[in-house]
């Protein structure tokens, strides 16, 4: 589907009652909503093992989801490694009752599951939840001890100060307005305890490449704020377009200290600035590898505990000059694209 196509659907299905389950019911059948698992769960077993090499221990702990989507599968994933709680909260309701109880089947008969996480899925509940297939998923859920809460605002909490372990969210901060994501980052560094972590996977590429292979990651940076807010500035289209640096930045802002943070360059936007792309003025100040980074993974912690003062960049002392655009190369490149690492 070329991207105008797309665009023009999801604008007239936000402004249509109802139009929330229509929109769903055209990703099921012509995009990539599905009930497998296994679309997300590398990049969540990537996650989880990035954590463990950072020292965080999960067995016992209790998460906080930004950003449910249509199914839990995170959440899910986190409780069969041991969280004792997971609370997921969405600003809408759009948790796909069907498609969870199709994706827990799966999830719970599936081989492939347990060596992706190297063993480290805990046997007893992976029975616990085979037992629990057939029933009503909100059964399921509350058996699990997650907590679903939409719609819901994850920047005003009920919960208290360090009540949380874990905060995490994947591919949603990139579909959050500025203000808002300087609001619920600072929520999260208040609910996360001394010895929480932040984790975050970040798509700041064009999401509508996603689906049209006729242009690139950054074909959205060559509009104007205006421009892009006529084409994509509703609830189903809409993203920041905030580059890996201010993203980054954002989270220092609000009081945490990088641990690690893994970007993923793609190769053939790179290429399209070399010969010409037509950036708009307002993203012509970039690096590059920053304009050009179109998956960053944050791990971070409350400042306090890590040492640093708020505002630090990611793997500097406080009062270090700021990052530079683009960490170390770690690795060639991989279907166009190309890692690299900050950490301190």
């Amino acid at each position: 589907m070329r991207w105008r196509q797309k665009a023009v659907i999801q604008k007239v299905c936000a402004l249509t009652p109802g139009g929330g389950a229509l929109y769903q019911q055209i990703q099921r059948r012509f995009g990539r909503l599905s009930d497998d698992p296994f679309r997300r769960l590398p990049q969540h077993a990537a996650m989880m093992r990035r954590l463990t090499g950072l020292g965080f221990t999960l067995p016992g702990t209790r998460c906080l989801e930004i950003g449910t989507g249509h199914l839990p599968v995170a959440p899910v994933a986190f409780w069969l490694l041991g969280a004792a709680e997971v609370v997921t909260v969405d600003l809408h309701r759009r948790l796909n009752a069907a498609l969870t109880g199709a994706m827990l089947r799966r999830l719970a008969t599936d081989d492939r599951l347990v060596p992706l996480y190297d063993g480290l899925i805990l046997d007893d509940r992976l029975m616990e939840l085979r037992g629990l297939l057939g029933r009503p998923v909100p059964e399921i859920l509350r058996r699990l001890n997650i907590r679903y809460h939409a719609p819901g605002d994850v920047s005003r909490m009920p919960d208290a100060d360090g009540s949380f372990d874990l905060s995490f969210s994947m591919t949603v901060l990139e579909h959050v307005t500025p203000d808002a994501l300087r609001g619920l980052l600072a929520e999260a560094r208040r609910l996360l305890g001394p010895d929480g972590f932040a984790a975050h996977l970040i798509d700041p590429g064009d999401h509508f490449a996603h689906q049209d292979p006729a242009i690139t990651r950054i074909n959205f940076l060559r509009f104007s704020p205006r421009e892009w807010r006529r084409l994509g500035g509703n609830e189903f289209s809409y993203c920041n377009r905030l580059r890996a640096s201010q993203l980054e930045r954002a989270f220092t802002d609000a009081g945490f200290h990088i641990e690690r943070c893994e970007r993923t360059v793609d190769e053939p936007s790179r290429a399209a600035l070399e010969a010409g792309f037509p950036l708009h003025a307002g993203f012509r100040g970039f690096a590059p590898a920053d304009l050009c980074t179109t998956e960053l993974e944050v791990y971070a912690r409350p400042a306090s505990a890590a040492g640093a003062l708020p505002g630090s960049p990611p793997g500097s002392a406080a009062g270090a000059p700021p990052v530079g655009a683009h960490g170390q190369r770690r690795g060639g490149g991989e279907n166009g694209r190309a890692r690299e690492q900050h950490a301190p």
